[in-house]
């Protein structure tokens, strides 16, 4: 797995950051799925989907109805970006206080569009990412530390090890809490 540690004033949107935007940008490849897309658009061939309106995206709507959306249309991404806001703070701030309800059912969701060789790229204050339950391996790890009184931002790279529709079956088939089940024991 490849470390890389970066230093980064903090920013209102996540790729005005332009070290960070570098690195989510060269582990990307393909057709990018940007969800929670804000206002930075990346020099890449992306799909911005985004629920607030002010923002430089393609489609606004929930993430998990552009999910089955995507479905719908039989469109497949060779990378997804999950950034969404962190914090109920952060929702409040940048989203009305929109939060991301049920994470994990949409990351299992998600297999659903994936290409057999895609690329997973998380950004959050943890590194669960996508997680082997769902048939991802992480490849590399970021932290970027914002100095001062600020929390760091992790970020994680995950491919996909197990074609997509095997692994959706069998986080459907054991439920969508794996990671809690993964936990308990």
């Amino acid at each position: 797995m490849e470390f890389t540690y970066l230093t980064q004033p903090p920013k209102r949107y996540t790729f005005q950051q332009p070290k960070l935007k570098k690195f989510v940008e060269d582990w990307s490849f393909g057709k990018v799925l940007n969800l929670f897309a804000g206002k930075t658009k990346l020099d890449l061939d992306e799909t911005r989907v985004d629920i607030d309106k002010e923002m430089d995206a393609e489609y606004f709507m929930d993430v998990r109805e552009f999910v089955s959306f995507a479905k719908s249309k039989g469109m497949i991404f060779d990378t997804v970006i999950l950034d969404p806001p962190y914090t109920w703070r952060k929702a409040k701030e940048m989203y009305n206080g929109n939060m991301i309800g049920q994470y994990p059912r949409l990351k299992t969701e998600l297999l659903e569009i994936l290409s057999p060789q895609a690329r997973i790229i998380s950004l959050g204050w943890d590194t669960v990412g996508m997680s082997k339950s769902r048939g991802a391996e992480k490849i590399a790890v970021c932290v970027i530390c914002h100095n001062g009184d600020h929390r760091d931002t992790l970020c994680v790279v995950e491919k996909l090890i197990a074609t997509p529709s095997d692994s959706a079956s069998q986080v459907v088939n054991e439920g969508f809490n794996t990671d809690l089940k993964e936990f308990q024991k």
